[in-house]
């Protein structure tokens, strides 16, 4: 699995599309808004990191994109303190089972683990 982070809008999902040679079921763009459609509907932070994770290493080669959310100001709503917390906690764990991860800035790839 490989997972690519960076800040919204800098060619992460076309560079995933990019490595997949446009296989786009090996992608999986924007983990962190999966993250939060299934907070909102309720499921538990134990099981969004279980069907996280299945669905992470369900192909091989599989590529994921997130934006980066955990810089800058705490969110004053509890809903999105608890969301960003997450967020940050869960990708850390993909990051440490990764065989690959990049930081992409300006649509430029900067290998960090691989």
């Amino acid at each position: 699995m490989i997972l690519m982070i960076g800040g919204a809008y800098q060619g992460k999902k076309d560079l995933a599309l990019q490595m997949a040679d446009g296989r786009e079921e090996l992608v999986f763009p924007d983990v962190q808004e999966y993250i939060r459609e299934k907070l909102s509907e309720g499921q538990s932070p134990d099981k969004i990191e279980e069907t996280l994770t299945a669905e992470a290493f369900r192909l091989p080669g599989r590529i994921l994109t997130a934006d980066e959310i955990g810089n800058g100001i705490v969110p004053m709503e509890a809903f999105d303190r608890e969301y960003r917390e997450l967020t940050g906690r869960l990708l850390c764990r993909l990051a440490k089972e990764a065989e690959t991860v990049y930081r992409v800035i300006a649509g430029i790839p900067i290998k960090i683990k691989g």
